[in-house]
C-alpha cells in the first residue's frame, strides 16, 4: 500500500506530536519528582532543627501567605498560556502586562497585610516573604508559558529542577549552618527572584515586547480572564490551606507544629492523586451530552472508593510509621503518626471535592462553585470554633469534618449548576 503525500506528513506530524508528548511526559515527572523529594527533605530538617513550634508559624504564615498571593496574582499564567496557544495579536505584550499587574496587586495588598496577619495571628515579616516569594514564582510561569504555549514543557521543567536542587542544597546548608529560619525564607525568595530574571531572559526578545506608552486594553483583557480564572484556582487552594490557616487561630506552640506535619503529610498524598485527576479536563470540556458527564462521573465513584486504601493501608502500619516519624523529627512529634491515620481518611473527600471543581471548571460553573466553596470556608471557621470549646480531639476531628461538608457542598453546587 502506497502512501500519499498528505498522509505521508499527516504520519510524521503525529509521530513527532507522540515523540514531544513522551518527551514531555518524562521531563515533568522527573521535575515533579524532584520538588516532592526536596520539599518532603527541607520540611523534615526544619522540624528537626528549628522544632514544632517554629515550624508550625512557618507552615501557617505559608498557608495563609498562599491563599493571599492566589486572590492577587489572578492565574495570569494560565491566562497567558491560553492567551498565546490561541495567538494573541498582543502576544508580545501580555509578559509586561502581566508583570505589571501582578506586582500593583501585590504593593496593594502591602497595606491591608497587617492587619491580615494581625486577625489570623501570623508572623507579618514570614507571611510577607512567603508572599514575595509567591508573586515571584507567579511570574516565571508567566515568563515560562511562552514555552508550554508552544507544547514545549522539557524547557520550563529543565529550569524548575534546576532552581530546585540549588535551593535545596542551599537550604540545607543555611539550616545546618544555625542561621534563622527568616534567614532561609529570604534565601528562596532571592532564587525565585533569581530565576524569574532566567526565565524571561530565555524568552527570545523578537517575541516579547517593553512598550512606554499605557496599554490599558491588554491590562483590561488579561484582568477580566483573569477573573474568572481565579475562581476556580482560589478554591482549590482553599480546599488545599484552609485547615492549616484555621489551625494556626485556635492553636500555637508545638502543638500546631504537630499538627500542621500531620496536615501536610495529607496534602502531599492528595496533590500526586489530584495531578491524574486533571487530565479529566480535556475530555469533559468536549462533553456535549448530560450522558456523557454522567458517564465519566460513575467511572469515577470507583476512584472515590479505591482511595480509601491509602489510610487503610497507613492504619495498619501505624506503628512503623510512629517509628519512622520520631526518628525522622525527633521525639518532639511522636503524635504526627497518631494524628495522621486520622487525617488521611479525608483524601477520599478531597478527591471527590477536586472531581467536582473539575466539572465545575470544565462546564464553566466556576462562580456558583466558588461562592459555595467560600461559604464552606466560613462555616469552616465555625466547625473549628465549636470543637475547640468542646475540647474533645477537637484539630483532628474538625479537620474530618470540615472536608465532609466541603465534599457535600461542591457535590450540591455542581449538581444544582449542573441539573
Amino acid at each position: 500500500m502506497v502512501l500519499s503525500k498528505s498522509s505521508k506528513m499527516a504520519f510524521k506530524q503525529e509521530c513527532k506530536l507522540i515523540k514531544n508528548w513522551k518527551k514531555n511526559a518524562i521531563y515533568i515527572s522527573i521535575m515533579q519528582l524532584t520538588l516532592l523529594i526536596v520539599n518532603f527533605f527541607l520540611i523534615t530538617i526544619i522540624s528537626r532543627e528549628y522544632g514544632a513550634e517554629i515550624y508550625g508559624e512557618y507552615a501557617s504564615s505559608k498557608s495563609l501567605s498562599v491563599l493571599i498571593g492566589t486572590a492577587i496574582v489572578m492565574s495570569l499564567a494560565l491566562v497567558v498560556t491560553k492567551a498565546l496557544a490561541q495567538n494573541n495579536n498582543d502576544s508580545k505584550l501580555l509578559f509586561v502586562n502581566s508583570y505589571f499587574i501582578i506586582t500593583r496587586n501585590f504593593f496593594v495588598t502591602l497595606i491591608i497585610l497587617f492587619p491580615i496577619t494581625f486577625l489570623f495571628q501570623r508572623d507579618l515579616s514570614m507571611t510577607t516573604l512567603f508572599l514575595i516569594g509567591f508573586v515571584f514564582n507567579e511570574m516565571i510561569h508567566v515568563a515560562l508559558a511562552f514555552f508550554q504555549a508552544k507544547g514545549d514543557f522539557v524547557t520550563s521543567s529543565k529550569q524548575i529542577f534546576v532552581r530546585t536542587v540549588i535551593y535545596g542544597i542551599g537550604a540545607w546548608i543555611i539550616v545546618i549552618q544555625g542561621f534563622s529560619i527568616i534567614s532561609l525564607i529570604f534565601f528562596q525568595v532571592f532564587m525565585l527572584g533569581l530565576f524569574f530574571i532566567i526565565a524571561h531572559i530565555s524568552i527570545p526578545k523578537n517575541e516579547k515586547l517593553f512598550e512606554s506608552k499605557s496599554t490599558p486594553h491588554v491590562k483590561n483583557n488579561l484582568q477580566k480572564s483573569g477573573k474568572k480564572m481565579v475562581l476556580t484556582t482560589f478554591s482549590s487552594a482553599l480546599i488545599s490551606e484552609l485547615d492549616i490557616v484555621l489551625l494556626g487561630l485556635f492553636y500555637s506552640g508545638s502543638v500546631l507544629g504537630v499538627l500542621a506535619w500531620s496536615r501536610r503529610i495529607l496534602e502531599i498524598i492528595f496533590q500526586l492523586l489530584a495531578a491524574s485527576l486533571d487530565i479529566l479536563f480535556p475530555e469533559l470540556s468536549k462533553a456535549n451530552e448530560k450522558s456523557e458527564v454522567k458517564l465519566i462521573r460513575s467511572r469515577l465513584i470507583k476512584v472515590f472508593f479505591a482511595s480509601f486504601l491509602i489510610p487503610i493501608t497507613y492504619f495498619l502500619f501505624k506503628d512503623f510509621g510512629n517509628t519512622v516519624f520520631i526518628t525522622l523529627l525527633g521525639q518532639e512529634f511522636d503524635m504526627v503518626s497518631e494524628y495522621t491515620y486520622q487525617i488521611l481518611f479525608c483524601i477520599p473527600l478531597m478527591v471527590w471535592s477536586r472531581i467536582n471543581i473539575i466539572f465545575s471548571r470544565a462546564l464553566n460553573f466556576e462562580i456558583n462553585l466558588t461562592k459555595t466553596i467560600i461559604f464552606g470556608a466560613i462555616l469552616s471557621y465555625g466547625i473549628y470554633f465549636i470543637t475547640h470549646a468542646i475540647g474533645n480531639n477537637p484539630a483532628v476531628f474538625s479537620i474530618i469534618i470540615s472536608q465532609v461538608m466541603i465534599a457535600a457542598l461542591t457535590t450540591y453546587s455542581f449538581r444544582k449548576s449542573y441539573d
